[in-house]
C-alpha cells in the first residue's frame, strides 16, 4: 500500500511538473497562425470585387499583424499589392500544402519542442513565432528581435517533419538572444549565434543528423571546409571584430559566397567550429555556459585562433 501511495505520489508531481512547464511555455512564447485565415479568407473571397477582398484582407490579416507584415514583406500597400497580384494565384498550389502541412501539428511539435528544450538546456524560449503563406522569401527563420516565422509557400517546406527538425536550431536563437546581455562585436556575435545553435540542434538530436545536415549543408561542401579550415579562419580573423550589420548578414546569407568556390552562409560552419573547441578546451558540458558569456570571451576561450 505504502508503495502504492509513492507511485501515485509520483506520478502527480511528475503530472504537476509537465503542467508548470506546458504553462511556462505558453507565456514565453506565442505562436501565431496566419496562414488559416489566409487560406479561409483567400477562398472564401476570391472571387469577390477587389475592394471588398482588399479591405477584408487588411482588417483581418494585416492590420492584427501589422508589425510582423512590416517586417518581412512591407506596408499595406505593398501587402495588398502582393497578394493580389502573386498571392492569389496561388490558392490552389497554398491548399495542396495545407494538406500535407497541418499548422495545428507545427504549433503543437513547437511547444512541445520549446518544453523538450527548457529540460535540455535550462532556458525558456521566449518571442514570437508566426506562421503563414508569404513571399517565400524565408523558409524559416527570424528578424533581429527575435521574432520568427514559418512561410509555407516557400519551396524547402515539402513536409511538417523537414520544419520540426530545424525547432531546436530557431529555439535556441531565442534563447540565446534573450540571456545574452551584451552582444558585443556585430559580426562575432552572428557567427556564433548561428554556430551555436547548429551545435545545440546537433546535441538535441543526439547526433541523429550529420554536422553537414545541422549545417544545411552538402557533404562536399561540409568536406570543402574541413579541408580549407586555415583559410576560413584568416577570413574569420579579418572579419570577427567589426561592427558591420551588412557584413554579419553575409556571414549567415544562404545565397552569398565570400568566394566563388566557398559554401554559403560561412559563418555557420566558423561559428560551429568555435563552439567545438570551446567546448575541447572547457570541457564537454561548457556549452551551457556560453548562453550568458559574451561572444568574444568565448571566441578568446576555444582558443581557435591562436
Amino acid at each position: 500500500m505504502k508503495k502504492l501511495n509513492y507511485i501515485l505520489l509520483i506520478l502527480l508531481l511528475t503530472s504537476c511538473y509537465s503542467q508548470k512547464n506546458q504553462k511556462a511555455s505558453k507565456e514565453n512564447l506565442r505562436i501565431i497562425d496566419i496562414g488559416t485565415s489566409q487560406l479561409s479568407i483567400l477562398n472564401k473571397f476570391k472571387n469577390s470585387n477587389l475592394l471588398e477582398r482588399n479591405q477584408v484582407l487588411l482588417d483581418s490579416i494585416y492590420k492584427p499583424n501589422k508589425k510582423f507584415w512590416n517586417g518581412y514583406l512591407g506596408d499595406e500597400e505593398v501587402f495588398l499589392d502582393w497578394i493580389n497580384e502573386k498571392g492569389i494565384n496561388q490558392i490552389d498550389s497554398w491548399n495542396k500544402s495545407s494538406q500535407i502541412i497541418n499548422p495545428d501539428l507545427l504549433t503543437s511539435k513547437l511547444n512541445e519542442t520549446a518544453i523538450a528544450m527548457y529540460k535540455f538546456t535550462g532556458h525558456f524560449a521566449k518571442g514570437e513565432w508566426n506562421i503563414l503563406y508569404g513571399p517565400a522569401w524565408a523558409d524559416l527563420g527570424g528578424f533581429d528581435d527575435g521574432t520568427m516565422l514559418i512561410d509555407l509557400a516557400h519551396k524547402s517546406n515539402k513536409n511538417a517533419e523537414r520544419i520540426i527538425r530545424l525547432y531546436p536550431h530557431e529555439l535556441n536563437h531565442q534563447i540565446y538572444s534573450n540571456t545574452l546581455k551584451t552582444q558585443g562585436n556585430t559580426v562575432l556575435h552572428r557567427i556564433i549565434d548561428e554556430g551555436f545553435a547548429t551545435y545545440v540542434s546537433y546535441l538535441y538530436h543526439r547526433k541523429k543528423y550529420s554536422i553537414a545536415q545541422e549545417l544545411m549543408y552538402s557533404e562536399e561542401d561540409y568536406r570543402f571546409c574541413t579541408e580549407n579550415e586555415n583559410e576560413l579562419l584568416s577570413l574569420l580573423k579579418e572579419n570577427y571584430y567589426k561592427e558591420d550589420e551588412s557584413l554579419s548578414r553575409k556571414f549567415a546569407d544562404r545565397g552569398y559566397k565570400f568566394k566563388e568556390n566557398y559554401p554559403d552562409a560561412i559563418g555557420y560552419y566558423l561559428g560551429f567550429r568555435i563552439i567545438e573547441e570551446f567546448i575541447k578546451q572547457n570541457g564537454k558540458d561548457s556549452w551551457r555556459k556560453i548562453y550568458v558569456m559574451e561572444p568574444l570571451e568565448v571566441l578568446n576561450k576555444s582558443k581557435i585562433l591562436k
